[in-house]
């Protein structure tokens, strides 16, 4: 069964270490009361505008399986 439908507000921070390894952390709210944070995870692009891309698709697929949102 599936849940409502909503539209998120999400933060995006993608960081390229050093390394060249990309990461990323999502903040999320809805109707502008904060939901929670994703963890911190490594990306497979090696660019800032690949790991973006790759971060976003990501999120939009697995919205509601984000780690730590409350509802």
């Amino acid at each position: 069964m599936r849940g409502k439908r909503r539209t998120y507000d999400v933060t995006l921070n993608v960081v390229q270490k050093d390394s060249g390894v990309c990461a990323y952390a999502a903040w999320v709210q809805f109707q502008h009361e904060f939901k929670g944070s994703g963890l911190i995870l490594p990306l497979i692009a090696n660019t800032r505008d690949g790991a973006t891309k790759e971060a976003r698709l990501r999120i939009e697929k697995d919205i509601e399986y984000l780690a730590g949102i409350v509802e």
